[in-house]
């Protein structure tokens, strides 16, 4: 059995505003936001489902963006360990179906996983973010996401 963390979010890697304020507010309810039966402070709509993932735009998304999906998994998990070959290939249907949706020629597929006191991410359940960024020139403009 793998362990879970009692700390389903972690208000020292929020960024500010309106962000670290829901943050706050999650840790005074002490359930994980995305879980589907507590999925009430994402502000956009779920894109897309499959059986055990969902798509939709970030809430809060890293600067220098043109498109920054998460896919979330609708079971809570937390380490790498915990995902299967079956999830990899809902979470690639998900990436493939957001690529030609939202004609995504290239970017990048994160992941943070494990204790959030090391992957520098805010909650701990996993998710992934489909992140494409903006142009200037023709040419990308950095998008920095950070781990640890």
């Amino acid at each position: 059995m793998v362990k879970k963390s009692q700390k389903f979010v972690n208000p020292r890697f929020a960024r500010k505003g309106e962000y670290k304020e829901v943050i706050s507010a999650i840790i005074k309810e002490g359930k994980c936001p995305f879980c589907p039966e507590n999925f009430k402070y994402h502000k956009n709509p779920i894109l897309k489902n499959t059986k055990n993932w969902l798509i939709t735009r970030s809430s809060w998304p890293y600067k220098n963006t043109r498109e920054h999906l998460l896919i979330i998994g609708k079971k809570h998990k937390e380490n790498f360990k915990e995902l299967y070959m079956d999830d990899f290939k809902e979470i690639m249907s998900l990436v493939n179906w957001a690529n030609k949706k939202f004609k995504i020629t290239g970017g990048g597929l994160t992941l943070r996983f494990g204790n959030t006191d090391y992957t520098g991410s805010s909650v701990a359940h996993i998710h992934f973010h489909l992140i494409t960024p903006k142009l200037k020139n023709k040419k990308s403009i950095p998008v920095y996401f950070p781990i640890g």
